[in-house]
């Protein structure tokens, strides 16, 4: 199981659709609402070959001048069962150009993680690689149904310490 160190972090993102473009039907905008850290609405489209079972996915440019990562996609699904067929069929599916890596702190790729706050109960599933020589990290988000992938930075500690201090912060409560 993940052991994660450091404080959490945890910031509300408000987005919009980009400009010119159409607004986020309800399911895009609980995705925008959930980004993590670096990340806004004003930087997504709307993803036109989303995986079975998904209500919802964005592919996202990183807008906060960040070293890491560099862009990201992020899919939100009507199940757990659909999201934990994604997850598995995304590990499948990579091919000769990635490289999967343990974790830095995981004791295996894929693994389980957790919140920082509550280390006995598991959040999800995380993997770590390289796609082309570039870090590539990918988990799911149980609570939320959120499957979240993101690439780039100048090595796997990088991303993961941002994924680490940012991403694996517990969500503000999705309200209407």
């Amino acid at each position: 199981m993940l052991t994660l160190l450091g404080g959490l972090s945890l910031a509300a993102h408000v987005g919009a659709a980009p400009a010119g473009a159409a607004p986020f039907n309800p399911e895009e905008q609980q995705i925008v609402d959930a980004l993590p850290f670096g990340f806004a609405g004003n930087a997504c489209k709307p993803v036109s070959d989303a995986p079975p079972g998904s209500v919802a996915s964005l592919d996202c440019d990183q807008n906060a001048g960040l070293r890491a990562p560099m862009d990201g996609r992020f899919t939100r699904f009507a199940d757990l069962d659909s999201m934990n067929r994604a997850f598995q069929n995304d590990l499948a599916s990579r091919g000769a150009d990635y490289a999967p890596v343990p974790c830095p702190g995981v004791a295996g790729s894929p693994g389980q993680w957790h919140y920082t706050a509550s280390p006995d109960e598991p959040a999800g599933q995380i993997f770590c690689g390289t796609f082309q020589g570039a870090p590539d990290i990918e988990w799911t988000r149980d609570g939320e149904l959120l499957l979240l992938n993101v690439h780039g930075g100048p090595d796997l500690n990088s991303l993961f310490g941002w994924w680490d201090g940012y991403a694996n912060a517990r969500p503000v409560p999705y309200t209407h």
